[in-house]
């Protein structure tokens, strides 16, 4: 038996612990003041944060204030004004019922707050510092509650060094409070971030804040839906196909009021697009469903985002039905007629890059000319010889299946090729010798594009910018959010300029969550959009082109994602297989 004495742990580390689990990061902090002022019926929400919110944070509201008696409870362990026996947590439709909240937040941080009764002239203030209470006096008020937090996990180093840089902190606090607006078009929101106003929004219809969050968007992209089954409702607004992103980021759901995240919704709405958008790509949705409180459980997960529903039959069905009404007359869905220009017309002016020593540039023939299809060497190749692990392949040895498989005939048996993965792999390659010298061709466009892009967007952008110059694709800023696109890889189609940025700058969300860095992550992302797809039919002298490059690669057996590119099916399997032996 252990030698070590059972003890109470002390009230200070109590709190430490329940702030692990309450506050992750500075975000976790933001939400949990938001959501307590939106319990307090405020009409008006000030949020303002520095350095990602690691040094400053203040949330303030008109809503309903405290006492002096009731500001001190509300930082005190399992306080709470939202329930008061077990069944209540079965229908909570409050937003920050958790009473642990504050005083967790207060223990890993040092708090200023002040707030006032509704009918009160003046109110009272709090300061704690790392859980501990230093001072309690009246205190003149501007808003009904102002709640600052400064030096998060000052006091747990452990905790601080975790957390990731002040942009990528900020990031999250954006995508909540986009989330947070959303939710409540009826709210007036002002954010500031280091001092720089972000958004001042007044209160409005769920459209014009939908526009005014998603500047890139305009109603005329947005159809209505709306559907009641019972006490079951659904309303909100889904996107035309054009909206469509390779991520996940423009998909919305609020149940009764609270932002949740639900695989069982987003899997049928998907499901309803998918003979309207490309594989791979999520539609826009913002839907708000009510239903009666007792009916879902918002304790799967300690952030409140997990839900579970006692009836998913009958909300499959209030969904579909109400995506179903929406997207009859599919074709008004799609961006028929946009005026774009046909693919052969002379929008594209041909800009040819940099001369460079071919030896330096990896494969002699021109793929700029067109990214997405080979084009073999002018002359005719007829029966080329290449070598693989010093075994010869002729061209005689080699055809294509489903358009999407490579077979070539070697000595010691076949080697199967995917030729998308492959050509991913050769760009990839490609785009990462170019990074830093010199850029790959272009076509300048007679007529360059605007695009409106969402705050998100504007931000990575900026970070890649310079891996995007290389590649050829050549933007300049106009203003806010807005960039004009002047030039293009090789092989964009007059039109898709617009999708094929926003597919890099999708793609590159995807890869960095795989922890990839940013050069290697924009350079994956042009390769798998420009790279050469399944299903597609291929000549002999563009395979054997494919494949020649391929063996130039330094690493020709797996695509940028880990990906298999090379499968070597040996006579000695195949005799086994067939029990030869």
């Amino acid at each position: 038996m252990s030698s070590d004495t059972i003890k109470i742990l002390p009230d200070n580390l109590i709190n430490k612990i329940a702030a692990g689990e309450v506050v992750e990061r500075p975000v976790s902090v933001v939400k949990e003041l938001v959501e307590n002022a939106l319990d307090a019926g405020a009409k008006n929400i000030y949020i303002e944060v520095k350095d990602g919110g690691k040094t400053y944070i203040e949330v303030s509201d008109d809503g309903k204030g405290m006492d002096e008696n009731n500001l001190i409870l509300a930082f005190e362990r399992h306080a709470t004004s939202k329930i008061s026996e077990f069944d209540d947590l079965q229908r909570i439709v409050t937003m920050g019922f958790r009473g642990e909240a504050l005083p967790s937040i207060a223990a890993v941080s040092m708090v200023e707050a002040v707030s006032k009764p509704t009918e009160a002239e003046s109110g009272n203030m709090i300061v704690i510092k790392g859980g501990t209470i230093s001072e309690v006096r009246p205190s003149p008020s501007k808003y009904s509650t102002q709640i600052k937090i400064r030096s998060l996990f000052f006091n747990v180093p452990a905790r601080k060094k975790f957390l990731n840089f002040d942009d990528r902190e900020y990031k999250y606090i954006y995508s909540y409070f986009k989330k947070a607006t959303l939710s409540r078009p009826d709210i007036g929101f002002k954010f500031v971030n280091n001092e720089k106003v972000v958004f001042d929004v007044k209160p409005q219809e769920l459209d014009e804040r939908i526009c005014e969050i998603f500047p890139e968007i305009g109603k005329e992209h947005l159809f209505k839906t709306e559907n009641s089954l019972g006490a079951y409702s659904v309303t909100g607004y889904v996107g035309k196909a054009e909206l469509a992103r390779k991520y996940k980021d423009n998909q919305f759901l609020f149940i009764n009021g609270r932002i949740v995240e639900s695989k069982m919704v987003s899997f049928n709405i998907v499901n309803m697009y998918q003979n309207l958008i490309e594989k791979g790509y999520y539609p826009f949705y913002i839907l708000f469903i009510n239903m009666p409180a007792s009916e879902i459980d918002v304790n799967v997960h300690p952030s409140k985002l997990t839900v579970k529903f006692s009836d998913e039959p009958k909300i499959k069905k209030l969904i579909i039905e109400a995506i179903e009404n929406s997207l009859k007359g599919s074709s008004s869905l799609l961006d028929l007629g946009t005026g774009t220009l046909p693919e052969t017309s002379s929008a594209y002016e041909f800009k040819e890059p940099e001369q460079k020593q071919a030896s330096e540039d990896g494969p002699s023939y021109n793929t700029e000319k067109q990214e997405r299809f080979f084009r073999p060497d002018e002359k005719n190749i007829g029966t080329r010889v290449l070598k693989f692990n010093n075994e010869l392949i002729v061209s005689e040895n080699i055809w294509q299946m489903h358009d999407s498989y490579i077979f070539i005939q070697v000595e010691s048996g076949a080697l199967i090729i995917d030729q998308h993965v492959a050509h991913e792999r050769i760009l990839f390659e490609k785009a990462l010798r170019h990074f830093g010298q010199l850029k790959m061709a272009s076509q300048s466009l007679l007529f360059p594009v605007k695009v409106e892009l969402s705050f998100e967007d504007k931000l990575i952008l900026n970070e890649i910018k310079e891996y995007l110059d290389s590649i050829g694709f050549i933007l300049s800023d106009f203003g806010q959010n807005t960039v004009i696109v002047e030039e293009t890889p090789m092989g964009i189609t007059v039109g898709d300029e617009k999708k094929e940025l926003l597919d890099i700058i999708d793609n590159y969300k995807l890869y960095k969550k795989n922890k990839m860095d940013s050069m290697e992550a924009v350079a994956a992302s042009y390769a798998c959009k420009r790279a050469i797809k399944a299903g597609q039919k291929m000549t002999k002298d563009e395979m054997l082109e494919l494949i020649n490059d391929l063996f130039q690669c330094e690493f020709p057996h797996v695509c940028p994602h880990g990906r298999p590119v090379i499968i070597d099916l040996s006579i000695k399997e195949l005799n086994k297989r067939f029990r030869r032996e």
